[in-house]
This record gives structure tokens, sequence and C-alpha cells, in this order.
């Protein structure tokens, strides 16, 4: 029997949900502040996404959620072109490779794998962007957005933990 189009719009819907929420907190992460250091520092929401969303719904978070979210990161910022793309792309291939020891883990489990697996895309990223500007960019910010990013998580991944809870429920 064919479903009616009001199933086939919120089926779609929650398909991409993981997506729409992903973007909505990268917008919220590249509001400008006037502070010294939010402009240097800041929390890397985007690979938080990448990260909660391949550990959890991996399979409506695929790679072309991945490229989305890093050709929008990569317009909002002054990175180079390409920069937020290959981070999130880290991540996600991170998060796949070790997906069968996270699943069903607890929330602090995860907390810990992020904070295991972030220096890895934000070196990386610090790293191109470096020799992108053949000059070696501060560590400091860098330190201070990892810091913060890890902190943040708790409630970030409180907040997206209930949109699953609400959302994305299976109808198994």
């Amino acid at each position: 029997m064919r479903e009616g189009w009001h199933e086939a719009l919120t089926n779609w819907l929650l398909r991409w949900l993981p997506l729409f929420v992903s973007i909505l907190w990268l917008m919220i992460s590249f509001i400008p502040l006037k502070s010294e250091l939010s402009a240097n520092a800041r929390p890397m929401l985007g690979l938080m996404c990448v990260y909660f969303w391949s550990a959890y719904r991996s399979d409506l978070f695929s790679l072309m959620s991945i490229f989305i979210l890093g050709v929008i990161s990569d317009v909002l910022s002054v990175a180079p072109l390409g920069i937020y793309l290959f981070m999130y792309l880290i991540m996600y291939l991170s998060v796949i490779k070790i997906s069968k020891y996270v699943n069903e883990k607890t929330f602090e489990m995860l907390w810990i794998g992020l904070a295991v697996l972030l220096p890895v895309p934000m070196l990386s990223g610090w790293l191109l962007t470096s020799i992108y500007y053949a000059d070696f960019l501060p560590l400091k910010s860098l330190l201070f957005s990892y810091l913060i990013s890890v902190a943040l998580y708790p409630i970030f991944g409180g907040i997206n933990a209930v949109i699953i809870n609400k959302c994305l429920q299976d109808e198994n």
C-alpha cells in the first residue's frame, strides 16, 4: 500500500534530521561574538556533531551529510576551503572504524571517546592550515577549542540524545 505524502515527507525529514540538527549547531557555532578569545577559540560543534551522529545513528548520518556539513563549515569559516570537510571526514572515518567498540556504551565512555579522537582531526586541520599559510598557527587557541569542546560535550550530547529519543526511535 502506498503511503501518503504526509508520511513520505515525515520519513524524509526524520531521515535527514541529524543533518538538519548539525547545520543548526554549526550556525550557532559561527555566531560572531565580540571577544578576542571567542574569535580564536570556539567549541568544535561541527566535529562534535560528526562524532555524535556517527556513533549513535551512522545509518542516518552518511558521507553525503559529512560533505554538506563540511561545505557549509568551509563557506562560513575563514579557513581555506576543504579544511573542515577534511576534518569531518577524518572524524567520521575514525568513529566508523571504532564503532564496534563505542556502540551500546555509556555516555561517559562516549565522552572519553570524543576526548581521545578529537585531537586527531583538529591537529590535522591545524597542520594543513599552517601549511597553507606557510606559518605555524598558534596552538593555544587550538588547545582551548579542544578543552571547550570536551567540556561542553555533555550538554551538547544531552540535547542531541533528547532529539534521538523524541524523534528517531526505531519502529521495531
